[in-house]
């Protein structure tokens, strides 16, 4: 008898640690099961240059005789300038001072120049590219700026300034025209371009 209360007990042991370790199991599982909801922000980064300001500096007499207006256009992508009366010997130079409004930097591209109401081919056209610049660093090269000035020294090349966030770089460009025909009315427009870098 004593053997067979033995087995029992044994029986009876294995059962229960049997039992109470599918139980454990069986919480731990449970407890897996829940749904956990994670709430939080994912920011990521946005890139862009726009146009702060502009300006013309043209030779003197051409406000009376050769008009110039400008407008920065297209959320701050674009500079238009409408010329009036454009004959050989007409030059000017229009500068834009852009700035990085991103959060990552970004290097300065040539400009895309469209021409409306006389062929392009018709101009010479010469761009010059100042910077990066920090806050009103840029002044040396946009403040009280005549046409004698210009180009200043140290000029860059296209894609060689990498802007970083709130940075600012100028770009000045020289227009001239020698052809024979004038032109009654032309519209330029300057659209800057940009690459992530």
């Amino acid at each position: 008898m004593k053997r067979k209360g033995a087995i029992n007990n044994k029986i009876l042991a294995m059962t229960v640690s049997i039992i109470v370790a599918l139980t454990i199991t069986g919480l731990a599982y449970s407890h897996w099961q829940e749904r956990i909801t994670i709430i939080g922000t994912i920011t990521t980064g946005r890139w862009g240059q726009s146009i702060g300001s502009s300006k013309v500096v043209t030779p003197k007499g051409y406000d009376e005789n050769r008009s110039i207006k400008e407008r920065i256009i297209n959320d701050g992508q674009t500079l238009m300038l409408i010329c009036a009366n454009i004959s050989s010997g007409w030059h000017i130079w229009a500068g834009i001072l852009i700035q990085n409004e991103g959060t990552t930097p970004t290097s300065v591209e040539q400009p895309i120049i469209e021409v409306i109401g006389a062929n392009i081919q018709d101009f010479t056209i010469n761009i010059y590219y100042y910077g990066p610049y920090d806050r009103g660093n840029f002044k040396e090269v946009w403040g009280g700026v005549k046409m004698e000035d210009l180009p200043f020294k140290n000029w860059k090349e296209a894609g060689e300034i990498i802007l970083e966030p709130n940075q600012k770089a100028v770009i000045w460009i020289e227009f001239s025209y020698e052809n024979s025909a004038v032109i009654g009315e032309t519209t330029i427009y300057i659209t800057i371009q940009y690459n992530i870098s």
